[in-house]
């Protein structure tokens, strides 16, 4: 991968729908080379696919928090807890990512939820896994950037 394949993967990465002939005028090659070049990347698996960004505000999700859980391994592996979690069904609550990390907790969950009151709601479901051990909760009171969106100033 090479510079002007990176800047492509940055290009898509802002807005993945621009077409060609735009990220040709941009990285200065033409607009066949462009298209060979991000047929190479979707190959190799490097770009993986394309998708909508989301305001989940106007789908009456405008609360983001991040809840860190710790599980006990003993009873089910982290990885199977984790999918387990992530299939939980709460009204006015989504959770939309997990990821595995080091320290004293295991997982980090992002939800997206509609009040204080749905967030409470969703921790409680976590809790009740049997082998969820303990659970922290940080809501977002705003975010300055985000994976294809970028708030230039603090409100």
């Amino acid at each position: 991968m090479d510079a002007t394949d990176r800047e492509i993967v940055l290009l898509l990465q802002h807005n993945g729908r621009l077409s060609h002939e735009h990220i040709a005028q941009q990285v200065n090659l033409s607009r066949p080379a462009v298209h060979e070049r991000i047929k190479r990347l979707e190959e190799r698996g490097i770009l993986r696919g394309y998708q909508a960004i989301v305001d989940w505000s106007a789908l009456g999700l405008p609360i983001t928090a991040f809840i860190w859980v710790r599980v006990s391994t003993d009873k089910i592996p982290c990885n199977d807890s984790g999918q387990e979690i992530m299939h939980l069904h709460c009204q006015n609550a989504l959770l939309v990512e997990c990821h595995r990390v080091t320290g004293r907790w295991c997982m980090l969950f992002k939800a997206l939820v509609a009040s204080p009151l749905a967030l409470q709601h969703l921790i409680d479901r976590i809790r009740t896994l049997p082998q969820v051990q303990e659970t922290m909760t940080t809501m977002v009171l705003s975010t300055l950037m985000e994976q294809g969106q970028q708030q230039t100033e603090c409100q």
